[in-house]
């Protein structure tokens, strides 16, 4: 199909793309990208829940990074796993600090899935 990009280029227009983007925007990108190695549906950008997935053309036309995040989202759907934790050791080699905040929201999910388990395992049955 002519047209469509391998995974490998995928993921260097993510890397490119994460470049330019500014502190706020990658902070949005944390989440989204929390979402795809935790398969988590629901995610929130800057406290709003995040609707860009599901945005059409009668919505109100979406700028450059919405643009680029929907795109991430539907390539990044296809990815193996180990592409998906290549693009996590990127964004944390090219930024430290959004590194960091990865690491974190990733660590609070593993706690919470962690509670929930246990919290599941001393019910009575």
């Amino acid at each position: 199909m002519a047209g469509t990009l391998s995974p490998d280029a995928e993921f260097r227009y993510i890397v490119q793309w994460f470049n330019e983007w500014s502190e706020l925007q990658k902070d949005d990108f944390v989440p989204i990208l929390v979402e795809l190695l935790k398969d988590e549906k629901t995610v929130y950008v800057n406290g709003i829940v995040n609707s860009i997935a599901n945005a059409d053309c009668n919505d109100k036309p979406l700028n450059l990074f919405q643009c680029r995040i929907k795109l991430f989202k539907e390539w990044s759907a296809k990815w193996s796993t180990e592409m998906k934790d290549k693009l996590k050791d990127k964004v944390i080699e090219l930024d430290p600090k959004v590194g960091e905040k990865l690491i974190e929201n990733l660590n609070e999910l593993s706690d919470d899935v962690e509670e929930e388990e246990q919290e599941e395992n001393s019910l009575p049955t």
